[in-house]
């Protein structure tokens, strides 16, 4: 079993809900990515995001498999499931309206999570120092604040109803 298959099973989500109630997951991918090409493997943004999947593995964590929510759930007994995607700019980069604001928000918590997110993980998993961890962010926040990287975090949001009988 996937490990996100063993949380839901371990936490008898099924049973917890009533009847005809429902269970929504929001979930970030744990990734960034691009469409057009405007961050590449070279650029700190790619390589602080491998870095710390590769620190939250080392420290025994796992990743929530969201493209095997909606699978999961139906096997534990819920119907009606939906699973709706999103993309969240990382910076305000986008010319529409809504998705520039979007990327404002989301640009603006994840520069003030970056080094909490960062300096236990690295140090931890990967053995770096202060000093190291604050230098490398450095670069990560130039490709944060790069309105020509269009980058996204890929958000999903999957719920489903427990069946009335």
């Amino acid at each position: 079993m996937s490990s996100t298959s063993t949380l839901f099973h371990k936490t008898n989500l099924c049973s917890n809900v009533k009847p005809g109630g429902y269970v929504e997951f929001q979930e970030t991918g744990g990734i960034i990515l691009s469409d057009d090409g405007t961050l590449t493997p070279d650029h700190a943004l790619s390589k602080w995001c491998n870095l710390l999947g590769e620190a939250f593995t080392k420290l025994g964590s796992t990743s929530i498999e969201f493209d095997k929510i909606k699978a999961i759930m139906q096997e534990v007994g819920f119907v009606d499931v939906v699973d709706k995607r999103f993309k969240w700019p990382t910076n305000p980069w986008p010319r529409d309206k809504k998705y520039k604001e979007l990327g404002t928000w989301n640009h603006y918590n994840s520069s003030n999570a970056l080094e909490s997110l960062t300096m236990a993980s690295f140090s931890r998993a990967h053995g770096w120092s202060r000093d190291e961890v604050i230098m490398f962010l450095v670069d990560v926040r130039k490709d944060l604040n790069n309105p020509s990287v269009h980058a996204y975090n890929p958000i999903c949001s999957i719920y489903g109803k427990k069946p009335d009988f």
